[in-house]
């Protein structure tokens, strides 16, 4: 009797195990991200911040995720479990020399590598996520990382909001905070070692390792069922805008830049926002955002998880660019509209956020999957800088008005795009849905002749 492929086992301790070390990752990349607007916003007056500096440290982190090209292919060749267990030692080292530089190009530098950092939780963490837990399970606990994603964020807004004590350095010591963090995470990694993807194993000939991997993490009665191989015989990123993959790379870098550039920008200069758009209590509209931020991102796993792919990208997308034009056109509107318009904003946008890392995963298989997910990121990054460096900018020249009216094109646009050409991945509703990927002949198939990427 053949024996079932190990994804299809009940979530094992490893699974578990697995997945707890991606969710602490999870929780310092957004922490790291989200500490850095609130700690620039309390540089001492003494030091001279221009807004084409403050534009250039908010988006280091986010400049540093292009390394995600570079992570992505390393984890297709060599395996993701050496780059998994060494990421939270660079990050806590790189947390804490920022205690030790005041000089702006120094620690945009510092800022940079800790993007790159990130970039191996957002593509290696994923996918060994996605190798690990049941295929039925997938895509609800990729959905669940955004919501400790939220967590984090909110939590550096906190500690960064209510750290006093430290004079002149405060802002150091806020952007430092998140060594702490990175160091719980990594001795998780080193009390808990996780394992290698037997996916990734079996999609390089090594399948007797990735068996005996699954017969001691989930019982004799499983073993590995590898996908199709895919012979890259042009090197992981020609391939990845070969015919096969070029539509799925594409949408899946473009959607993910469409979300990023409003949400980050946003997001990471509130404080300046707020003070532009002249709210009187700043500190409750801001925990307010945040809160909605989380519960967003709570209202898209329910909603993700029962409504196609293709539709919910399209309806979140429009429905915040709504929110922020009718907000750049009526830009009179009494405070408490203003602040209920931005208040929707938030929740939908964060509900968007669940399909970043849930989506990109389900586009490509095994062989190429940190490649494909890695090029994703690299090409959202492009959306996440541009709106973080422009912000103070434009906020500076001519106020929030302009910010909402460009954020809030770019997300129609976005919608546009996935209206377009966004294919169904969900096994549910792909058959039902004619936007389906291509294959190279032009011919329409369904999701689930990618079984190893498609999974509902």
């Amino acid at each position: 009797m053949k024996s079932a492929d190990y994804r299809n086992a009940p979530m094992e301790k490893m699974s578990w195990n697995v997945f707890i070390g991606v969710v602490l990752g999870q929780i310092v990349s957004s922490y790291t991200l989200g500490i850095v607007g609130v700690a620039l916003d309390r540089v001492p007056s003494s030091m001279t911040l221009s807004s084409t500096w403050l534009g250039l440290l908010g988006a280091g982190s986010l400049i540093g995720l292009f390394g995600s090209l570079l992570v992505g292919r390393l984890a297709d060749r060599y395996g993701r479990r050496k780059f998994f267990m060494a990421d939270m030692l660079a990050l806590t080292l790189l947390s804490v020399l920022q205690l030790f530089t005041t000089n702006l190009a120094t620690l945009l530098v510092i800022r940079i590598a800790l993007g790159m950092a990130i970039a191996v939780e957002y593509t290696v963490g994923t996918a060994l996520l996605m190798e690990w837990v049941p295929a039925k399970r997938y895509f609800r606990y990729q959905t669940y990382l955004l919501a400790y994603w939220a967590i984090g964020y909110f939590a550096a807004y906190l500690v960064g909001t209510f750290t006093t004590g430290f004079g002149d350095r405060t802002w150091q010591v806020i952007l430092a905070s998140s060594a702490i963090v990175s160091a719980l995470a990594g001795l998780q990694r080193l009390v808990v070692r996780q394992p290698e993807s037997p996916r990734w194993l079996a999609s390089k000939g090594r399948i007797i390792e990735a068996i005996n991997l699954v017969h001691r993490y989930v019982g004799e009665d499983y073993t590995v069922h590898p996908a199709p191989q895919v012979e890259v015989k042009k090197g992981a990123w020609r391939m990845l805008f070969s015919k096969k993959y070029r539509r799925r790379t594409l949408v899946g870098g473009l959607f993910y830049a469409c979300q990023t550039f409003p949400f980050f920008g946003i997001s990471i200069f509130l404080p300046i926002l707020m003070e532009n758009m002249n709210v009187t209590t700043p500190l409750v509209t801001q925990l307010l955002y945040y809160a909605l931020m989380i519960a967003g991102v709570l209202v898209g796993i329910v909603l993700s998880n029962r409504l196609p792919r293709r539709y919910f990208l399209i309806g979140t997308f429009l429905a915040s660019a709504a929110f922020l034009l009718v907000l750049s056109i009526w830009h009179q509107a009494p405070l408490a509209l203003t602040l209920i318009l931005f208040s929707l904003f938030s929740l939908t946008i964060s509900a968007a956020l669940v399909m970043d890392y849930a989506y990109p995963n389900e586009l490509f298989d095994a062989s190429i999957r940190t490649s494909g997910v890695g090029m994703c990121i690299a090409i959202s990054r492009i959306g996440a800088v541009a709106g973080t460096f422009m912000l103070p900018i434009i906020s500076n020249a001519w106020g929030s008005q302009a910010i909402f009216i460009i954020c809030g094109t770019v997300l129609l646009i976005g919608g546009i795009i996935c209206y377009q050409w966004a294919p169904e991945t969900s096994l549910r509703f792909a058959k039902h849905n004619r936007s389906t990927i291509n294959e190279p002949s032009g011919s329409r198939v369904t999701s689930s002749r990618y079984s190893d990427s498609t999974i509902d």
